[in-house]
């Protein structure tokens, strides 16, 4: 008893840590056990053998990306200005994250690996208890360490959680931006080729891209979300409790472990509420199994902040966390002053707030001073209970708005779907339009939270941002809350499943992901309350421009507005590359798979592209990495909150918008599929699967990027203030400030080229051993193999011989359509393009 009488931080955080580490523990536990206990069916069609090595290769891909960017970082934040024994303890701590993110990942996709061979009976019963899995269990990897932390550094730790989560993000980075080019190769390969150009269901055995499919799909839902969930957990008490120790004390801390205690038994709370519903109410039943631990999570959370924390702002512990004297010399002067000394000068300045504002200047003093009395003017439990529900309330308006782009049978889907049958310009068009609109108002809700909270905090800036990561942290316990929703997918929609089940599992993950994308730009924003706090602290350079560089804070700086742009230029830049390594591995998925459909292979293998990826994809990790260097001594330490708001919110919109027009057509191109608007082999539909694979590559390129992304550029931005700040005001050279940026740029530029340089299929006409039969449609029935065939034109006056290919084995549900518009509108095609064909033909015979 006395290890919990005598902590330092109060007895009731002591049992908070205990319970806290005992659930971790648990949750590792149960997710070591249950998947390897976990009957299934060895011989099922999904059991590919080499299953495990495709996802063993991509893992490793990305823990070599972690090595190559992460350890660098790590010996630049031991370079950082500290003691040696901070400089060690942050290094150990990112080292400790960077390694976290990958075995997070490794243990999210043991249990998509359970799930394969599992009955189609058993599936919905199944949906909570592995989501519940998966998601405790990605909380727990990053608990503990947080538990372990405060246990034995207590409030003095801030720094060094803050670099566990900034390797934390880098990992999950890393796996993000591996699984983007894959995800595109897959897609190409399953639908473009399979799907479109041989009518073949994406999940049938058949379908040559298949099995890259489920590959892509299992390392997106598993191991790519657990690492997301570990970035955004770690992120969340780390920035939670940097800001949280300054402004609200011991209590600072307690928020934060109750809102990841709350999470973790909200999200065990899943396995418990059943996720099935009768024939035509799947997908509410599914939502409900998600809401109701959100909402009781939610309220329970308040609860518990509004009973727990004083009422009073003078009764937070100060003492415990060194807090117990003001040293600031806006308030106490030259010499510290105890708390109780100036309590009743606080109380009545408190009291004549109005007064005191009027006779105020805007010096740095001056809103020191109104900060502390301001905070003083606060109930801490009103505040922090109305922050936390706040986050609650927004989390479910957002699940419920963008829910709507993965529900097959919304106006949002059917609209896309119908539009597709004009083109499938107009359909994609029309999908990206709709998500536009539902991102919009989904980030619309955060900036009016943003509006709430000042007047709660009552105008203190500090306390305003703190209330910010309260808000994450509530959007976070409806996020996980969700974990059912978030493994629907992976269970129910696979073939075997009844329709209804399979449509109402196939989006329910889009929702839930834009909640954790919201929750991580409410914890990636006030990052830059220790980044401003560096600069305001700061003394006084020595020429006018460093100074201005440093200390120019206002819209009109240039030095913020540069940052701004930069901090938008990132997102760009990290989009850019991942686009072109898509492109490259898609371009060779196709070729390669059309020319295994060609030759009547069995399967296709992408072991080659595999191994290209890290190549092609480095150059988005580096630049997220180096892109703070620059704006720091490149640009000056003022641009960084610039480059930290450009980054985020640029991340935020980009990534809502990509993560709902993804799901929209996706979920389009299904409804088509099934018999609607043409049925499958229409023009219709070929143009809805053509923009299924184009928004499902912007989705993998900056949707499911967004969120490690803008955690990396503001948790480094937040490490490396310091050194910055130093080399302003300790007379370094202004060259060599500038040449780490000119080196940061080199490094990055140098990473672009080797990428864009890489080897790729050579796509022109008449070109090495490009053929017709790759690149155009066929004459007539085929009747030779690949390599039957003439590669070559004898002479231009000669006619090449018609390209071949295996006939085409037509979907099941294109005969499901009840008018037979799908059938009609597939001949009248075919008999088109044979006349088009034709025309051709007689028109170069007159020639």
């Amino acid at each position: 008893m006395d290890l919990i009488t005598q902590f330092p931080l109060g007895d009731d955080i002591a049992v908070t840590l205990l319970v806290l580490g005992v659930l971790a523990v648990a949750a590792l536990v149960a997710g070591a056990v249950v998947p390897s206990r976990l009957q299934r069916d060895e011989d099922s069609d999904e059991v590919d053998d080499d299953l495990g090595r495709r996802l063993g290769r991509q893992l490793t891909a990305s823990g070599s990306l972690v090595l190559w960017v992460g350890l660098p970082a790590m010996v630049l934040l031991y370079l950082v200005p500290g003691s040696t024994d901070d400089r060690i303890l942050r290094s150990a701590m990112m080292l400790v994250g960077l390694l976290i993110g990958p075995f997070a990942a490794w243990r999210g996709l043991a249990v998509q690996l359970a799930a394969l061979g599992v009955d189609a009976e058993r599936r919905p019963a199944l949906i909570a208890r592995l989501g519940a899995l998966t998601v405790t269990g990605a909380l727990g990897i990053a608990i503990l360490p947080v538990v372990v932390l405060v246990w034995f550094v207590h409030a003095s730790g801030a720094s060094a959680l803050m670099a566990l989560a900034a390797g934390a993000a880098i990992s999950a980075l890393a796996i993000r931006v591996t699984a983007a080019p894959l995800d595109t190769a897959a897609s190409a390969a399953g639908v473009l080729v399979g799907t479109d150009e041989h009518e073949i269901e994406a999940d049938d055995p058949g379908n040559l891209g298949a099995a890259h499919l489920r590959t892509a799909r299992m390392y997106r839902r598993g191991a790519a979300l657990s690492a997301d969930l570990v970035a955004l957990t770690t992120a969340a008490a780390a920035v939670g409790i940097l800001l949280g120790v300054p402004v609200l004390a011991g209590e600072g801390i307690l928020v934060v472990l109750l809102g990841l205690g709350v999470a973790m038994l909200a999200a065990g709370a899943v396995a418990l509420v059943p996720h099935l519903g009768d024939a035509g109410r799947e997908r509410g039943a599914l939502r409900l199994g998600g809401l109701i631990p959100a909402v009781l999570g939610g309220i329970g959370m308040v609860v518990a902040a509004a009973l727990w924390l004083p009422s009073a702002y003078k009764n937070l512990r100060f003492a415990q966390v060194g807090m117990e004297t003001f040293t600031d010399q806006a308030v106490a002067g030259p010499d510290p002053l105890p708390r109780e000394q100036l309590l009743p000068q606080i109380e009545q300045a408190g009291a004549d707030m109005g007064e005191m504002v009027s006779y105020t200047d805007d010096s740095r003093d001056a809103g020191a001073l109104l900060d502390v009395v301001g905070l003083y003017t606060v109930s801490p439990s009103t505040v922090v209970a109305g922050a936390l529900g706040l986050g609650v309330v927004v989390a479910l308006a957002a699940l419920l708005l963008l829910d709507r782009t993965g529900n097959r049978q919304g106006g949002t889907v059917l609209r896309a779907a119908r539009t597709s049958r004009t083109g499938g310009a107009l359909g994609t068009l029309a999908g990206l339009g709709s998500s536009a609109l539902l991102a919009a108002g989904a980030l619309s809700l955060l900036l009016l939270v943003a509006a709430v909270l000042s007047v709660l905090s009552a105008g203190v800036p500090g306390l305003a941002l703190l209330l910010l990561v309260h808000v994450g942290l509530g959007a976070l316990v409806v996020g996980v809350s969700c974990a059912g929703s978030l493994m629907a997918p992976t269970l129910a929609d696979r073939p075997g499943t009844e329709r209804g089940l399979r449509d109402a599992a196939a989006g329910s993950a889009t929702g839930p992901r834009a909640v954790l994308l919201l929750a991580a730009t409410a914890v990636a924003l006030p990052a830059l309350l220790p980044v401003v706090t560096a600069l305001q602290g700061a003394p006084r350079a020595a020429t006018l421009w460093e100074d201005r560089a440093l200390h120019a804070l206002t819209p009109l700086s240039l030095p913020v507005l540069a940052g701004v742009g930069l901090g938008a230029v990132t997102v760009l830049l990290v989009t850019a590359s991942l686009l072109d390594g898509s492109r490259r591995l898609g371009a060779s998925a196709v070729v390669e798979t059309r020319a295994a459909f060609l030759e009547k292979r069995s399967a296709v293998n992408f072991d080659e592209l595999s191994e290209t990826v890290r190549r092609a994809v480095l150059p988005a990790m580096v630049v997220v990495v180096a892109m703070p260097l620059v704006a720091a001594f490149g640009l000056g330490p003022a641009a960084l909150p610039g480059f930290v708001l450009g980054a985020v919110l640029s991340a935020a919109a980009l990534g809502l918008w990509s993560l709902g027009a993804g799901a929209t057509l996706a979920s389009a191109s299904a409804i088509i599929g099934h018999g609607r608007y043409g049925g499958a082999g229409s023009w219709g539909h070929s143009g809805a699967l053509g923009g299924a694979v184009l928004t499902a590559a912007l989705r993998s390129a900056i949707g499911s990027v967004a969120l490690p992304l803008m955690l990396t550029s503001s948790l480094v931005s937040a490490l490396m203030v310091s050194s910055a700040v130093g080399m302003f005001t300790d007379d370094t050279s202004a060259f060599l400030r500038w040449g780490i940026a000119v080196v940061a740029l080199v490094i990055a530029l140098t990473c672009w080229v080797v990428a864009a340089t890489a080897p790729e299929v050579d796509l022109e006409d008449g070109e090495g051993e490009i053929a017709k039969p790759l690149f155009s449609r066929p004459d007539e029935e085929p009747t030779d193999s690949l390599d039957a065939m003439d590669w070559e034109v004898a002479d231009e006056g000669a006619e090449p011989l018609a390209a071949s290919k295996p006939a085409r084995s037509t979907r099941s549900q294109s005969s499901q359509d009840p008018d037979g518009s799908a059938e009609q509108d597939g001949s009248a095609r075919s008999k088109r393009v044979t006349a088009g064909s034709g025309r051709k033909r007689r028109g170069k015979k007159r020639k």
